[in-house]
């Protein structure tokens, strides 16, 4: 019964993906996912029924798409941590499928009979074609799921230079997705149960339908930046080292800015209409706020309001953000009478959008759980202190 579910989930899926409007360049990605893993599925059921003996050219055929699904999870990880629309030049990634059904060209040159003889005894006669079509499959899946992740790390480190909250663009969902299929091509390499196989699969499908179709789209949150201000992780940065607190000569992370046009005295001034801005503005009280909508107040470019932070600040645009959301709260929450609100509460008047990333800021900025700072403030002002 699972084999079937996983089955109709992906075709469902493909409908659901087909109707959605309007569609991000992603969607079109997860639609044709969709497609070939329901085929997929459906290749793997005519194998473990006598229906296959009605259809071998269909059940060989379908050795081959496995090779479909690290390509897929590639390019749909690269297309929703990039702004830039889908390069055709990347279907050179399905290459291998093509390679794959080659090793089997003569196979559909057979006659039906001889097709289902074939499959009958185990692809007798094909034995080199299979174990080259195993490693390709075992390679690929291997490769693709290290390199999945390795993109979506990258994106993640690079949206706290962009975003002040990011719990709703983190793509927690697409690194457990990457993981799972990581998992399952264990199980292909050393399990090599068919049918465990299979049921992961159609449990995966459900994953990727349900979160992929809710997903967030990072680079439409701030209307500001239609562009979008989150750097490409395989981008080359946009180099160049203002840091007016490093002595001349030392190295740090801020050689990303060495072919930077942005002088000491221009990065001073932004950094002083920084400062007195959020001193006096307070725009991180709005939890939306993003490096677009701060550099719109500024007037600056984002690229420049992001290097003057990194350079100035030493801070990440998220972690500046997040360390005067934190001073605003034990301001707040050092006067009397606002002790009759909740920490929480007092936390969302201060700009955090949630419990969990308001205590791990907290903590982060202060060493301490505001449960333990609120105790240590009310013992008295020797601990205030």
């Amino acid at each position: 019964m699972l084999y079937l579910s996983g089955i109709f989930l992906a075709f469902f899926l493909s409908f659901v993906l087909l109707t959605k409007r309007p569609k991000s360049p992603g969607d079109y990605i997860l639609l044709a996912w969709m497609l070939v893993t329901g085929i997929h599925l459906l290749g793997f059921y005519l194998r473990f029924s006598d229906i296959y003996l009605w259809f071998p050219g269909f059940t060989v055929l379908s050795m081959s798409l496995p090779l479909f699904q690290g390509p897929f999870l590639y390019l749909y990880t690269r297309q929703q941590t990039s702004r830039k629309a889908f390069d055709p030049r990347r279907l050179v990634h399905f290459l291998p499928v093509a390679l794959s059904m080659l090793l089997f060209f003569k196979f559909y040159l057979l006659p039906y009979e001889q097709q289902v003889e074939v499959i009958r005894k185990r692809g007798q006669g094909f034995e080199t074609a299979i174990s080259i079509n195993l490693y390709l499959v075992y390679l690929s899946g291997i490769c693709y799921a290290g390199l999945s992740y390795y993109r979506l790390q990258q994106f993640r480190k690079r949206i706290v230079e962009a975003f002040s909250n990011t719990e709703k663009i983190n793509f927690n969902w697409l690194r457990y997705l990457i993981l799972w299929m990581a998992a399952i091509w264990v199980v292909i390499l050393f399990i090599r149960e068919d049918r465990m196989i299979f049921g992961s699969a159609s449990l995966f499908v459900l994953w990727i339908g349900y979160f992929g179709i809710k997903q967030v789209r990072v680079f439409s949150q701030d209307p500001s930046d239609p562009d979008g201000i989150v750097a490409d992780p395989d981008s080359e940065p946009a180099t160049g080292s203002t840091d007016l607190n490093r002595p001349s000569g030392v190295s740090g992370v801020h050689v990303k800015y060495l072919r930077s046009t942005l002088g000491i005295d221009e990065a001073r001034e932004i950094h002083l209409r920084l400062i007195e801005i959020l001193d006096q503005g307070k725009p991180f009280l709005d939890p939306e706020l993003s490096l677009g909508t701060l550099s719109k107040k500024l007037q600056v470019h984002p690229n420049l309001l992001s290097q003057v932070i990194n350079s100035v600040e030493h801070k990440s645009f998220y972690d500046l953000i997040n360390e005067r959301r934190v001073r605003e709260f034990i301001g707040r929450l050092s006067r009397p009478e606002n002790r009759q609100y909740t920490l929480l509460s007092l936390a969302f008047d201060c700009g955090f959008n949630s419990k969990a990333s308001f205590n791990r800021n907290f903590k982060k900025h202060t060493g301490i759980a505001p449960s333990e700072y609120f105790q240590k403030l009310q013992t008295g002002p020797k601990a205030h202190a």
